[in-house]
């Protein structure tokens, strides 16, 4: 049953949103691989119902079960996005397997540069190799692809080269344009630049326009609305 699948892909993505936020919070120290989570205010060591991604948040109301502090809302949030990104990932082919590595890589880039407004390429280095691995489809590119590409290209490059883009968004389009299409790419870059629009008229009054923005995050979830509307 298609419910039964979408539910099963929802929830590996909340596990795997989860572990990509533990990722980046140890990305400098490299112990989040065989660590135990803990608390970041009280460092318990946390038990398996307390890493529950989304449920535990709404059982302990968003609290610490141990100090009682409370949990970011943003983590959950992370979680159901992540859930969402993998909703329809066919996990029984490889290019559904290769599919979710590169979300799961975009999403690390998505969380790193919310939190610190860069992210590390080693974030981001086996999306780059999946995409090289796939480097016979830029042979495969028709004219309408390339009529896609390279203006966006063109205005992507020039901004970085003028300081109003990091060079790390230039790199996703890549990723993006090359792994999926350019026409895809060009969706998610839309998507994105829409939901930054949408948030900037919200708090207008309190945004500078001189105030350096985190876009990965809009690109991560203009990435699901089209990867959900396919």
């Amino acid at each position: 049953m298609a419910w039964i699948y979408q539910l099963t892909n929802f929830l590996i993505g909340t596990c795997l949103a989860s572990h990509a936020c533990v990722v980046c919070d140890r990305f400098d120290t490299g112990d989040f691989i065989w660590g135990r989570s803990r608390c970041d205010f009280c460092l318990t060591k946390l038990t398996l119902v307390d890493e529950l991604p989304i449920l535990s948040y709404c059982f302990l109301h968003g609290k610490c079960r141990y100090c009682q502090r409370s949990i970011p809302i943003k983590l959950p949030l992370i979680e159901f996005l992540g859930g969402l990104a993998y909703l329809k990932i066919d996990f029984s082919q490889m290019t559904g397997i290769a599919t979710a590595i590169v979300i799961f890589c975009l999403l690390l880039a998505a969380i790193s540069d919310y939190d610190r407004l860069e992210f590390h390429l080693a974030m981001i280095f086996p999306a780059l190799l999946l995409t090289l691995l796939r480097f016979k489809h830029l042979f495969k590119l028709q004219l309408g692809d390339l009529i896609e590409l390279i203006p966006i290209l063109l205005v992507l490059f020039f901004y970085t080269m003028q300081k109003k883009l990091g060079s790390g968004d230039l790199i996703i389009y890549l990723i993006l344009a090359f792994f999926f299409t350019p026409h895809f790419a060009n969706l998610v870059f839309l998507f994105g630049s829409f939901l930054l629009l949408f948030q900037f008229f919200l708090k207008r009054k309190t945004w500078s326009l001189q105030k350096q923005i985190a876009f990965v995050p809009y690109i991560f979830v203009g990435l699901i609305i089209q990867l959900l509307l396919q």
